[in-house]
């Protein structure tokens, strides 16, 4: 099963380049140091319209998607509150069956990308 954590930062003013490097760089971490982990990618996103908020998403193959989130992502998400606001929730990749076979919706299988 596919499932994603999405840890949203909104940024304290002043602090939003020293989000945007954090997340790009714990991005960049997490890719070369979770070899032994189902994850399947790490994205480093910031939104067009709001000023100082970023989100860091985590996306993991695994059976059962865990409810409270992985404990990567809970240290992730505690760790980021030095810089605002925090808000960790847990998605599941919706499926669409077609002729006895699942389709996956919304998210690509990918290698690890990050975006600034």
């Amino acid at each position: 099963m596919q499932w994603m954590e999405t840890i949203k930062v909104q940024s304290a003013t002043g602090k939003e380049k020293a989000v945007e490097e954090e997340l790009i760089l714990l991005a960049r971490e997490i890719q070369e140091n979770t070899e032994s982990l189902k994850l399947g990618a790490v994205r480093a996103s910031r939104n067009t319209l709001v000023p100082g908020c970023f989100a860091l998403r985590l996306f993991w193959n695994t059976d059962e998607p865990r409810i409270r989130g992985s404990v990567l992502g809970v240290s992730l998400a505690q760790s980021l509150k030095e810089f605002g606001l925090v808000d960790h929730s847990i998605w599941i990749v919706s499926r669409k069956r077609e002729g006895g076979n699942d389709h996956e919706r919304g998210v690509t299988k990918e290698t690890a990308l990050f975006e600034s």
